[in-house]
């Protein structure tokens, strides 16, 4: 009987890691991933990023975002002039204009990709 550990370590680069997601059908991305959709600013129409800050664990066990960080990219500096103008254009009735946009692009997300947790601390 052999005294080896059979246990197998899985990293982001492990193709068994990515082997699972492919099977699964998703794509995998680090925790950190910032995802860019051009022109879909509801107020303004430049580019919306979206950062994963909440994640949950799906049925295969591999990590789904549940909640996202949204950043246009017209937003300038807060100490700037354009600041205050900006920001009243940009939360003109939010759950009308933004909340179906960033619902959208949740549901997109979720259903294309997982990611690779560096810390496997979340929950």
């Amino acid at each position: 009987m052999s005294n080896r550990n059979t246990k197998v370590e899985i990293t982001d680069e492990s193709p068994a890691f990515a082997k699972l997601a492919v099977s699964c059908g998703f794509s995998v991305v680090k925790q950190n991933h910032v995802f860019t959709f051009k022109n879909l600013c509801p107020y303004c129409d430049q580019n919306l990023s979206y950062e994963a800050d909440a994640w949950e664990q799906d049925e295969q066990g591999l990590w789904m975002a549940t909640n996202f960080d949204c950043r246009c990219h017209s937003e300038p500096d807060i100490e700037s002039e354009e600041w205050d103008e900006w920001m009243r254009v940009h939360s003109d009735m939010p759950y009308v204009y933004q909340l179906p946009v960033d619902e959208k692009v949740k549901q997109y997300i979720q259903q294309h990709y997982r990611f690779w947790m560096s810390d496997e601390n979340h929950s």
